[in-house]
């Protein structure tokens, strides 16, 4: 299958001060690709969002879980990330990397193992992130407190980490997202507001994960049989904004500010491939420091038609 991909992006920041307005949504956003879009603009005016104050006041977890689909011991781990989730809704979100150094319990082996679902960022991440030994290992907010002190845990040291990271976190940043899906193009228009809720110094990016919410396809058992029909949960699939996404700030940034973003991007034909139906894919947002990895905060969204 040939992915198409947009990506055009334009950052405002807006520093808190007495005159600022409440969130402005700047008039002029610079190029998205307008052929994902079906209408003519001088007849349908593009439906531009608008942010409201944002009264979060809880930091979220993302955790990361390495797996692949030839990884005996991987569909454990995978339940207790799910459980996880399920345990702390719309506080937990996975992301499902399926991805490992040497790649072999991701390779593509036919005639059962027929999908591949690695991804470059993934694939980017597990090695430029120190301390990986092996699948399962998995990521929480990428806390630099795992494994000799690198951003790796393994799968039996999730729930005691995210249990810490829920209990002992201060919210630094805010994340709103907003977005208009356009099937006549398989065009999704993403706008995204970062409010800044602490004086940081670092570099922060931001970066945003498309996943497939199910994929049925087959896993290794740690019994020594294949489930043909195992569910796949939050799939890693590509990422709207590149690997490391998009540098908004760098050297520090102060309370209060806040920066817009604006993509575009061509999702890859349903007809195609089913489990790319809009109502199957889900975004994950989150701003990390680029150069200690850790994610600051994180916000999942669910797409529709």
């Amino acid at each position: 299958m040939r992915k198409l991909l947009y990506i055009f992006i334009v950052t405002f920041s807006i520093t808190s001060c007495c005159d600022c307005i409440d969130n402005p949504i700047p008039e002029s956003t610079g190029d998205l690709d307008w052929n994902l879009y079906p209408f003519d603009t001088t007849s349908t005016p593009y439906p531009w969002p608008t942010f409201t104050a944002n009264n979060n006041t809880e930091k979220n977890i993302l955790l990361e879980d390495y797996t692949g689909h030839t990884c005996t011991n991987c569909p454990a781990a995978a339940d207790i990330a799910h459980q996880l989730e399920a345990n702390h809704p719309d506080r937990v979100f996975v992301a499902s990397v399926h991805a490992s150094p040497d790649g072999s319990f991701q390779a593509v082996q036919p005639p059962e193992f027929n999908i591949d679902f690695t991804t470059l960022a993934g694939n980017t991440y597990v090695n430029e992130m120190p301390g990986f030994l092996g699948n399962p290992m998995g990521t929480i907010n990428r806390q630099s407190t795992g494994f000799l002190n690198t951003v790796w845990y393994f799968s039996t040291d999730w729930t005691t980490a995210v249990n810490n990271e829920i209990s002992s976190s201060s919210l630094k940043a805010n994340i709103q997202l907003a977005y208009n899906y356009y099937e006549q193009t398989n065009g999704l228009f993403i706008h995204t507001e970062s409010e800044f809720k602490d004086n940081l110094t670092g570099d922060y990016n931001l970066i945003i994960y498309l996943l497939r919410d199910t994929v049925i396809a087959p896993q290794k058992l740690n019994n020594g049989t294949t489930e043909h029909h195992y569910h796949h949960h939050a799939v890693l699939s590509n990422n709207i904004n590149g690997t490391w996404g998009t540098s908004i700030a760098t050297g520090s940034v102060a309370n209060g500010d806040v920066f817009y973003n604006d993509y575009s991007y061509q999702l890859p034909d349903p007809l195609v491939d089913s489990t790319y139906n809009i109502d199957n894919l889900s975004l994950i947002t989150y701003l990390c420091e680029r150069n200690s990895f850790e994610v600051i905060q994180v916000i999942k969204t669910e797409l529709a038609p």
